[in-house]
């Protein structure tokens, strides 16, 4: 299986449109899919103090660091406007990392924690 092919299975995933102010993930819940935001945005909260951690518009994904960091979501993420997010299956993108050279799943790893 060629690289193109496998990146094709993690992007022809379905999308989910938002409403202003929905939450997408709480912490502690498992992560089974991560986000392209395709329009609109996404805010992550930290959980303890409601601080902001990131806000995430489009082209941004969200949830990598996560996914490989433990497969558990870390903070508070709701959107920001209407929003379109893209669904990247979890379990599709850990097993194209199978697929990649240990120098590259090793640098990710060290990037999200």
């Amino acid at each position: 299986m060629s690289l193109p092919a496998r990146i094709d299975g993690i992007v022809q995933q379905a999308r989910v449109q938002f409403v202003h102010g929905e939450v997408v993930f709480m912490p502690g819940e498992a992560l089974e899919a991560v986000y392209l935001v395709e329009r609109g945005g996404v805010v992550i909260l930290a959980p303890s103090d409601g601080v902001i951690q990131a806000v995430l518009g489009p082209l941004r994904i969200v949830g990598l660091r996560d996914l490989l960091s433990g497969g558990v979501w870390q903070g508070v993420g709701f959107v920001r406007g209407p929003t379109l997010l893209r669904v990247l299956e979890a379990r599709t993108i850990l097993a194209a990392l199978e697929y990649a050279p240990d120098a590259h799943r090793k640098l990710l790893h060290e990037l999200a924690t």
